[in-house]
């Protein structure tokens, strides 16, 4: 699965996006919290979902493509 194919798929842009809102809104939360900003606690959750999303949709791509051979 190339790039380009994974960044046009919809399911991935979905997950980068709910993952980029739930980053945000852990880091308002703990800013609200502690006053403290954890600008690298927020870019770790947004990694981690972006790397989760990235195999969950190369592996949905490939059970499709074997559904259909």
């Amino acid at each position: 699965m190339t790039l380009r194919s994974l960044l046009s798929d919809r399911a991935f842009r979905f997950l980068v996006f709910a993952g980029a809102v739930a980053s945000a809104t852990n880091l308002v939360a703990t800013f609200v919290e502690s006053s403290e900003l954890a600008l690298f606690d927020a870019a770790l959750q947004f990694v981690f979902v972006a790397v989760f999303g990235v195999l969950l949709v190369t592996y949905w791509n490939y059970m499709e493509r074997r559904a259909a051979a």
